[in-house]
């Protein structure tokens, strides 16, 4: 039951310039787009009573994270998109025995709607940050504290909050911002109020409709491109002659090389059917926007390795990035998941044992440091997780024997925080 796509599938369906969301972006958040798929009838009509099962397949799909820069957002390369569009067809493919079923029962004309909207993310960790960014445009207001937008309470708050008398102080910001701010503040009011880990705001759907018969989509038409003109074996060749160019170059600390080689490898992974060799070169990709500090690319880029093919790095690679961002409940999940795969890695175990610090779970922390000590004894990062750990419980001695430990295998930053043994 073949399915092609309808309407045009390259971005260009969905312009930046005009998501509405973006102009309300404070700087603060993260930018990202994640399929959503629905079942309707030959009407369009969505069929309700399925709307669980198909989303349950957009839940599932990678986000293509879209990181801040100078025009708000970095926009995806064009091989990043066909990765999330050949994810949208290989989805819709592993529907079609579901949707099948529901032609036999008399729904003719079953088809499958997709949509690709662009979603902002505010996480609790972030709220400060917001409320400071609202603060910095407003610096003549009385300013205003989250305990203050805890006690809105939360019936009817949306409502509330766009009918507030201006002679409060909430009332004020609300009613002298511009349209960012006021859309910050009240996104922040709403998470603060309900008290949400996490806050999504998607833009308005746009869907399209895969179907049988259709004529050949734009991004069919574009694999008559340079790269999809080479062969198969040329294109794998070449992916991996970067890949490997990449990886060079980030042993090198050359940086800015090693993001034009993986910008290259994944270029030629159009059309390439070795899930294997396009995992290898988004894992270097991620690799390099990690050590280039573009976290966000990082992890979207970690998360197309591990869709295509699990492995231990690529997840210890986007665990660092999460960790890097704050998500540490997210960076100790991928290293556990790096570590089933490949266990008593004193690297990861290193990484996971500072998330566990971060948490403030000094027990996990020393467990895990000790493992990775015992797995590599000149490790110098587990000793010193493990000093931070036993010297927040009050061990003194024992802390300054890892801080000590620890500068003698060149890392300081233990000894010289406890004033060099003193």
């Amino acid at each position: 039951m073949g399915h092609s796509l309808l309407g045009d599938a390259d971005f260009e369906f969905r312009s930046f310039a005009t998501f509405p969301l973006l102009e309300h972006v404070l700087g603060v958040g993260r930018m990202f787009c994640a399929p959503r798929f629905e079942l309707v009838d030959a009407e369009g009509a969505p069929l309700e009573d399925d709307d669980a099962f198909f989303s349950s397949l957009g839940e599932a799909a990678p986000r293509l994270f879209l990181p801040y820069g100078e025009d708000l957002v970095t926009l995806p390369s064009t091989a990043d998109l066909d990765l999330v569009l050949g994810h949208l067809l290989s989805t819709l493919r592993r529907a079609d025995g579901h949707i099948r079923s529901l032609l036999e029962k008399g729904h003719e004309g079953a088809r499958v709607r997709w949509s690709l909207p662009f979603v902002w993310e505010l996480r609790k960790d972030e709220w400060d940050a917001l409320l400071a960014a609202i603060h910095a445009a407003l610096p003549e207001q009385e300013p205003l504290s989250l305990a203050s937008l805890r006690e809105l309470g939360t019936e009817d708050l949306l409502a509330r909050l766009f009918d507030l008398d201006p002679d409060t102080p909430l009332g004020r910001y609300l009613s002298v911002p511009s349209d960012a701010h006021a859309f910050g503040l009240v996104a922040l009011a709403f998470a603060v109020a309900h008290d949400m880990p996490v806050f999504t705001v998607e833009d308005e759907p746009v869907f399209y409709e895969f179907d049988e018969g259709a004529s050949g989509p734009r991004f069919m038409d574009r694999l008559e491109s340079t790269v999809l003109a080479e062969p198969e074996a040329t294109r794998i060749e070449q992916m991996v002659v970067h890949t490997d160019s990449a990886l060079q170059a980030l042993e090198e600390e050359r940086i800015a090389d090693a993001l034009e080689d993986t910008r290259q490898a994944r270029a030629w992974t159009w059309g390439v059917r070795d899930a294997g060799a396009i995992a290898a070169a988004y894992r270097a990709s991620a690799t390099a926007w990690l050590e280039a500090g573009e976290f966000d690319r990082a992890i979207t880029d970690a998360s197309w390795a591990i869709y295509l093919e699990p492995e231990a790095d690529a997840f210890d690679t986007r665990g660092i990035a999460r960790h890097l961002v704050g998500d540490v409940e997210g960076a100790i999940a991928d290293y556990t998941s790096s570590l089933e795969l490949s266990p008593e890695v004193a690297r990861v175990l290193s990484n996971r044992a500072e998330a566990h610090f971060d948490q403030g779970d000094d027990a996990a922390c020393i467990a895990d440091a000790e493992r990775a000590i015992a797995a590599d004894p000149e490790d110098a990062t587990a000793f010193v997780w493990r000093g931070r750990a036993l010297l927040r419980m009050g061990r003194v001695d024992e802390a300054r024997a890892d801080a000590e430990r620890a500068a003698g295998l060149g890392d300081e930053a233990l000894w010289e925080e406890m004033g060099g043994g003193g």
